[in-house]
């Protein structure tokens, strides 16, 4: 590293598809300036062409953490420029707090990008700014009756509620729990599965529906709010 001045760490956003037609110029910019990738191999599908020739640190379930670690420990001795890809938008549900603490010592800069959520709010019809986001994708089972306290709560004041799902904690499991506590069961809902892929899929149904079906795991929950807080019991 040159002395006084600090590597660039790009936090790029690629959609949350495999896609490269949702990528802006800024995060096609920020990969084509970068020397060094530190990508999954789901980030890696949309931006192919511009990786070529650079170098690769995969991540892998049982490597991610340790690859990262790798990376920045290159670029600080090199003084080279790291991109690190997440799917869909780096400030939503991808570990944004983790990848900054490996490269506290770097100049950081963030690309967003829009993610499921985004898209999800779009098929939906909603806006983001009506609504709240819940993930379970950090699969922290000490706060997530804490998470799901705070969607019912969030409903009776007249909010959307958008979930992102994982094996954690799996729509029919949230709409149970939704059930359970107040919420009626002709609830207007939307799962979206495989977001901006060939393949999406969009289930408009109900809460009380959802409780008995299986949906993918990672699917997002779009629970609409039809106007109005919950009756008073």
């Amino acid at each position: 590293m040159t002395q006084g001045k600090k590597p660039v760490c790009f936090i790029v956003g690629i959609g949350p598809g495999g896609s490269p037609k949702w990528l802006t110029h800024a995060a096609e910019e920020a990969i084509k300036s970068s020397d060094i990738i530190l990508a999954w191999d789901w980030s890696l599908r949309p931006v192919k062409d511009l990786v070529a020739g650079k170098t690769l640190f995969f991540q892998e379930t049982k490597n991610y953490l340790q690859k990262e670690k790798e990376a920045a420990e290159r670029a600080r001795q090199t003084g080279e420029t790291v991109a690190v890809l997440r799917v869909g938008d780096p400030c939503v549900s991808s570990s944004l707090s983790q990848v900054l603490g490996v490269f506290f010592d770097f100049d950081v800069r963030i690309v967003p990008l829009a993610g499921a959520a985004q898209f999800a709010a779009a098929r939906a019809q909603i806006c983001l700014d009506e609504s709240v986001l819940i993930s379970f994708h950090d699969g922290r089972e000490d706060i997530k009756e804490r998470k799901l306290k705070f969607m019912v709560d969030a409903f009776g004041i007249g909010r959307h509620l958008v979930a992102l799902t994982n094996e954690t904690q799996v729509p029919r499991q949230t709409a149970a729990y939704l059930l359970d506590h107040g919420l009626p069961a002709d609830t207007p809902v939307l799962i979206c599965e495989y977001m901006t892929m060939e393949d999406e899929k969009l289930y408009p149904t109900t809460l009380g529906a959802v409780r008995d079906t299986e949906y993918r795991l990672t699917s997002v929950m779009v629970v609409k709010n039809p106007g109005g807080a919950l009756p008073r019991t």
